[in-house]
């Protein structure tokens, strides 16, 4: 692997096609699309602009090239741009900062504005999906007549206005998990190849800020005083906590790793707090969140000279 790790970031010619193989990587049916992502940040953080350039463009040929005959090229280049640009631009941050949490602090409030900026030049942004939730009709009503065999009453509509009122929340999601998987990915590498240890300690500390949790608790009183001074909902604001709501997961999972490395739980604990990010996750949303003020990791820290 720290061969390969090195091959990349040895020109920019390596990296271009390094990033184009990661790329075409990504359009396979499994969970790989912050892998080209993953490429370019690392390129910025080893070899440099000139070779996160290469490998930008690499990666955004070989997109054209799988998807512009199926889908034409303005979509092509629309997906290349959502699978590399946030990467790119939270590598930025890392490389400067130095700080997986800084760059992560970056990367939420950037996918927070992405989904404000959506909303805003869609005006609706669920009536703008109208078109596409009509053509998913068909499969809309088989999975209504699943849910009535099941003893749950959903119509194809109400299933169609649910899809579409997520859908940008869920592409904001997406973009966030997929470029911080990236900064993961390159940190991890990064530290390979000159500091090994360092994603774990960054991972471990990691934290989103007091003013980020603001931002959440803020948003969540003003949809409680909307809902009960009989207003209607403002579906930015909905779009806004779902993408906050997964960071501060994340957050969570980050304090159950530090408390593992401080001794405090076991493994059987780190493997629930897993299957809670299925089953129960917004249980870890509220110790993400609760870990700015509480500040776990730091509370059961061993202390100096003790």
């Amino acid at each position: 692997m720290t061969a390969l790790l090195k091959w990349m970031t040895a020109n920019p010619v390596q990296a271009f096609l390094a990033a184009g193989l990661a790329a075409l990587c990504a359009m396979l049916p499994v969970p790989a699309a912050w892998l080209p992502g993953a490429v370019v940040a690392f390129c910025l953080l080893v070899g440099g602009l000139p070779a996160a350039a290469a490998a930008m463009g690499g990666a955004t040929l070989a997109c054209l090239w799988a998807l512009a005959p199926a889908f034409g090229t303005l979509p092509a280049l629309a997906v290349a741009l959502a699978l590399l640009l946030p990467a790119l631009l939270a590598a930025v941050a890392l490389e400067k900062s130095r700080s997986l949490s800084v760059a992560f602090q970056a990367l939420t409030l950037g996918c927070c504005l992405l989904v404000l900026a959506i909303n805003g030049l869609l005006g609706d942004p669920v009536r703008a999906l109208a078109p596409v939730i009509e053509k998913l009709e068909p499969m809309l009503r088989q999975l209504a007549d699943a849910f009535s065999r099941a003893g749950i009453d959903k119509t194809p509509e109400e299933l169609g206005e649910q899809t579409a009122s997520l859908a940008w929340a869920t592409f904001g999601w997406m973009v966030l998990f997929n470029a911080f998987v990236a900064q993961c990915a390159a940190l991890w590498g990064y530290g390979r190849l000159r500091e090994p240890g360092l994603f774990g300690r960054e991972f471990r500390a990691l934290r989103l800020g007091a003013a980020v949790a603001w931002l959440l608790a803020a948003l969540f009183v003003a949809t409680l005083v909307s809902g009960a001074t009989g207003g209607g909902g403002w579906q930015a604001a909905d779009d806004l906590q779902f993408v906050l709501a997964a960071a501060f997961l994340v957050q969570a999972l980050a304090v159950v790793h530090g408390l593992r490395e401080l001794q405090v739980i076991g493994v059987v604990p780190l493997v629930l707090a897993y299957v809670a990010v299925v089953l129960v996750p917004m249980a870890l949303v509220g110790i993400g969140f609760a870990d700015t003020w509480v500040r776990f990791r730091e509370r059961f820290a061993p202390r100096q000279g003790v």
